[in-house]
């Protein structure tokens, strides 16, 4: 009797993971279910990248417990003695495996984590690894949960397999929704990039193909890179706070391609609560060269209550030149050119030369119509 009722327990978790990706709130359902089954206070479901966490979800937890997570690097091996733990997957890893990845080195500040939130211990599962991102699954067990036992481990063994399908049903779902939105993109006219969780491209429009080359952007093993070093590295910081969610500044990243000076926007899209990393994260917008030779100096100024001198230098700024190629156009010196900006940004309202040639792109726009 006891043998036909474990196994009957064991379908019907095999059978809420099955359904858990057609159903609201069903990967939820599904997780406490596994936690309460292995004795854990609380499940896990996570895809780790090789800079961030692309996706953690966390049975019974406050959001407290995710940021901290976040904060604290918690992706990272070196700093969470569990990543360091991991066996190929399919393969368990429990506090054995935690006390030997503690023995070589212990972080005092996942350390600290874990005790404040009672999650020392616990059972872990690899359950697939691809390039630039793992997928596992862990019950977490506190102090009051004590240390697993082989039973509640033999659970965990025995639904992996199950996770795994479910898991791939999930990404064949938002491969759909991303192919889909992919369709939209190729009928706008802007230019535009998408990334994933783990920072890859997974869409763009024919207006930002067009931009791709040698010395602008390029795709390489489906990363974004720009050409120059400098530029590169911004951007990349600039992708990493993005799909972090905390890009909010303005857009303030130019490339010079041959058309003209190109501004690139990085911003965090909207995250539904159950995607595994597959769905667009974030986009990269690259906004058209501004080109506003054809409009008088004398209407900007009027615009913006500038003096004819001051406006020549917005004009020269928003076509994309530097300080110092502006002072040498206007033979003046680069600190009369700095000087005049301090006194354009407090008429205009604004701190960077960025939000200057926005206000300047959009005067612009408006008297060329």
């Amino acid at each position: 009797m006891g043998i036909d009722r474990d196994q009957s327990r064991a379908g019907d978790l095999a059978e809420l993971f099955t359904r858990a990706p057609f159903e609201d709130a069903g990967w939820d359902k599904a997780l406490k279910a596994l936690a309460s089954e292995t004795g854990s206070s609380r499940a896990q479901l996570l895809a780790l990248g090789d800079r961030n966490t692309a996706f953690n979800w966390v049975t019974d937890s406050d959001q407290t417990f995710i940021d901290e997570f976040v904060s604290i690097g918690g992706y990272r091996p070196d700093v969470n003695y569990r990543v360091a733990a991991t066996r190929p997957p399919l393969e368990l890893s429990w506090e054995a495996h935690y006390a030997a990845a503690r023995a070589v080195s212990t972080n005092e500040s996942y350390l600290d984590y874990v005790r404040r939130h009672d999650a020392e211990f616990g059972v872990q599962m690899v359950l697939s690894q691809r390039p630039r991102v793992l997928f596992g699954i862990a019950a977490l067990h506190g102090t009051r949960d004590g240390p697993t036992t082989e039973a509640q481990r033999e659970v965990f063994a025995r639904i992996g397999p199950t996770v795994l399908d479910a898991i791939r049903l999930q990404d064949s779902i938002e491969h759909q929704g991303a192919a889909l939105l992919q369709g939209s993109l190729e009928a706008m006219s802007s230019a535009a990039i998408l990334l994933d969780a783990v920072g890859k491209v997974c869409g763009m429009t024919g207006a930002a193909r067009d931009l791709l080359g040698p010395r602008t952007l390029q795709v390489r093993a489906r990363v974004l890179r720009a050409a120059r070093q400098d530029v590169d590295l911004a951007l990349q910081t600039q992708i990493g706070a993005a799909l972090a969610g905390t890009r909010t500044g303005p857009a303030d990243l130019w490339l010079h391609a041959d058309e003209g000076p190109v501004l690139l926007d990085v911003r965090t899209l909207p995250r539904q609560d159950w995607t595994f990393g597959f769905a667009p994260r974030v986009i990269v917008t690259l906004r058209a060269p501004i080109t506003p030779a054809n409009v008088p100096p004398q209407r900007l100024a009027d615009a913006l209550k500038l003096t004819m001198a001051e406006a020549e230098v917005v004009m020269l700024l928003a076509q994309g030149h530097s300080r110092q190629i502006i002072a040498g156009m206007r033979n003046v010196s680069v600190q009369t050119v700095v000087a005049q900006l301090r006194t354009i940004f407090q008429k205009c309202g604004v701190n960077r030369e960025a939000e200057l040639v926005a206000t300047a792109g959009s005067v612009i726009e408006m008297v060329s119509r």
